[in-house]
């Protein structure tokens, strides 16, 4: 995460579990910061985050019905105290991308249009366009349950990412999406791309290195997107450093984590095919059989191609065992790839009729590899 929203986020309320004593104690630091350094953005975009969070605090954590009257007029004096003390700091010459983020907090409870919340977050894209926690709150703005429509989470998201692009695009999406996602119900409406999510995790993991935290969100993000491959590796990366913030309980981890330690069998055995293709595409004769094996996998492709013409077709990952005489014996791989639902139908076919559809390989029960990729696929659209 960026140290500058680290250090906010200390500074947003008191430490532990605090009573109304400690909240009073900790505004009135704060307002002495601003009082001794009146030009320093730092001390009042902290105290405004500060009088949002004591305003939430009043209101309560439900429904709206079941906040009282005192309760809803501390919580809108206190709002608009924090964006009184925002536009103070607006004045000021130094500027700071965590103002946005204030701002966008505390005018979602003053239920701005949705035209000058977009307004808002321009500026602040303009300002610093990957300081994600922007995004990350105007994708809470528009989610379902606050009335947004099916899909548009997933079409800001992904416009957002591509303006960027590149891996900090893909980094924009995984943190914005391991941020919405809740591992209920209403995370099939948002249509977020799994694919894409896996590239911003790895593309964090190159930027930044393995980060704990992270492989507990992406672990959280595969169980919902119900991918126990990738929530079984990372959870043997995770061992017992699980995150309380991402889990709630120790119950529900070790329950995601027995889920995830059912496919132990499957991805041992995958492994061992993969090991395997690996070792027969280093020989002479490997790489041959693999040119052949290859321009036939590409053939049967073409009509799925064509058939999903405009679509994102992305990678996927085929191991076939190829029997001694040139027929399908078994298949697996792994991708979200919407080729691959309509290649695999060919291919399983001519498995069930023990078809032979491959020259006879180098030996007997022998594990091909076939990676497709963006690049891939242009090159064998262009022949």
């Amino acid at each position: 995460m960026w140290k500058i929203h680290a250090i906010y986020r200390g500074l947003a309320k008191p430490p532990l579990h605090p009573t109304e004593e400690d909240w009073v104690a900790h505004i009135d630091l704060l307002q002495r910061w601003v009082s001794k350094q009146p030009e320093s953005i730092t001390a009042r975009v902290a105290l405004a985050e500060a009088y949002t969070g004591y305003g939430e605090n009043a209101r309560g954590t439900g429904f709206a019905d079941t906040v009282s009257e005192s309760g809803w007029r501390l919580f809108n004096e206190r709002t608009a105290k924090a964006k009184q003390t925002l536009e103070q700091a607006s004045a000021l010459s130094t500027k700071d991308p965590e103002w946005y983020v204030a701002i966008q907090y505390t005018v979602q409870y003053l239920h701005w249009q949705p035209s000058a919340k977009q307004v808002l977050l321009e500026q602040a894209i303009k300002f610093e366009p990957t300081y994600y926690y922007d995004y990350r709150l105007y994708a809470h703005s528009i989610l379902p349950n606050w009335g947004g429509e099916e899909g548009e989470v997933a079409n800001f998201l992904e416009k957002a990412a591509d303006q960027i692009g590149g891996d900090d695009g893909d980094i924009l999406y995984f943190r914005v999406a391991a941020d919405i996602v809740c591992g209920c119900q209403t995370d099939q409406q948002l249509n977020l791309s799994w694919p894409r999510i896996q590239r911003g995790f790895a593309a964090v993991e190159k930027k930044d290195g393995p980060s704990p935290e992270n492989w507990n969100l992406m672990a959280h993000l595969a169980q919902s997107f119900n991918d126990p491959i990738v929530a079984y590796t990372l959870f043997a990366r995770i061992g017992d450093q699980s995150s309380e913030e991402v889990w709630r309980t120790s119950s529900e981890f070790e329950s995601a984590k027995r889920w995830a330690n059912q496919m132990e069998h499957f991805i041992t055995k995958k492994q061992a095919a993969e090991d395997t293709a690996e070792a027969n595409l280093h020989t002479p004769e490997g790489k041959s059989y693999h040119a052949t094996f290859a321009a036939k996998i590409e053939t049967w492709m073409q009509p799925c191609v064509e058939a999903l013409a405009g679509k994102d077709p992305r990678s996927f990952e085929l191991l076939i065992k190829v029997g001694k005489e040139g027929t399908i014996d078994e298949i697996t791989g792994g991708g979200d790839s919407p080729l691959m639902p309509c290649l695999c139908h060919q291919l399983n076919d001519f498995r069930l009729s023990k078809q032979v559809v491959f020259p006879p390989p180098p030996q007997s029960d022998y594990w091909v590899r076939f990676d497709l990729n963006p690049e891939r696929l242009a090159a064998a659209e262009s022949r």
